[in-house]
């Protein structure tokens, strides 16, 4: 990584939607159209945040139970990790915000552990700002150019980790629609907001518009919660790990995958940004 980084001043005004991470919610949060990032000091804020990380009890669970459900069923505990992928989604300004930068951090520390290649991790999120984009391409990621929606579809010869940090139930509705089928489903770890928490805390006529997929989804699931460990209880709070064990999924009755509906969303949904232009 080069140290001749200077102060980058980004033009990119962009109105967006409150949809969970750091919106509102962290102290060091900047709303000016024209703001300023100070690499050098980003930079030397990420390695503070991945050392207090990664020498903390949290991060040694986190890293035993995904490694765990990454190994498919029936392999030897010995066996290598499969080849996997990260896709990233919604993880917010980290120049800005301890909450997206320790789960920024958590990222770096998952892909270094399970030895991915940087070709195989990609991220966005609309809120990236020019300089942060700059900070992500200089550390080996790859950051996508366009609003998926979260509507991927996953590699079905690889492990696929989406890494969703606080991300909103209707963006992982559109992913596990995209990937409404047994294979692809079975090659998905999802890192978000707890499942089992979206069903309890939704009503049932709102969880059908904006959760449908989640809610039928789910009694084929394993969750497995993140520790409560770590220090700042607000950045990895109500997150689990969601995997889709394949024997789970052959006992789905076949209407299940009959015909899955494209999701859509009402222009007020504050969760959701629509890759759809302003009028």
């Amino acid at each position: 990584m080069t140290d001749d980084f200077q102060v980058v001043k980004t033009k990119r005004s962009r109105k967006v939607k409150s949809r969970g991470g750091c919106t509102g919610a962290c102290p060091e949060a900047v709303t000016q159209s024209f703001q300023e990032i100070d690499i050098t000091r980003t930079l030397q804020k990420i390695t503070e945040s991945r050392n207090d990380l990664t020498s903390s009890e949290f991060y040694t669970l986190v890293t035993d139970l995904i490694t765990k459900v990454l190994h498919s069923e029936g392999d030897d505990k010995d066996t290598k990790i499969p080849r996997s992928e990260v896709i990233c989604y919604g993880l917010g300004n980290f120049s800005e915000c301890i909450i997206a930068r320790y789960q920024l951090c958590l990222l770096m520390a998952l892909r270094e552990h399970l030895k991915i290649v940087a070709s195989d991790c990609h991220l966005y999120d609309p809120k990236f700002r020019a300089g942060e984009i700059d900070i992500l391409s200089e550390m080996g990621f790859r950051v996508i150019d366009k609003n998926e929606e979260g509507k991927r579809p996953c590699a079905v010869d690889t492990k696929t980790l989406f890494y969703m940090p606080h991300c909103g139930k209707s963006l992982c509705n559109n992913l596990l629609w995209a990937n409404w089928d047994r294979q692809r489903l079975a090659n998905m770890v999802v890192i978000g907001n707890s499942f089992s928490s979206i069903l309890d805390n939704t009503p049932g006529r709102l969880l059908e518009e904006t959760g449908g997929y989640i809610q039928r989804l789910h009694p084929y699931c394993t969750e497995v919660p993140l520790p409560t460990t770590f220090k700042f209880t607000d950045i990895f709070n109500d997150t689990s790990i969601h995997s889709f064990p394949a024997n789970k999924l052959q006992n789905a009755p076949e209407e299940l995958w009959d015909s899955p509906s494209e999701p859509h969303y009402e222009d007020d949904d504050v969760e959701f940004i629509s890759n759809k232009l302003p009028t």
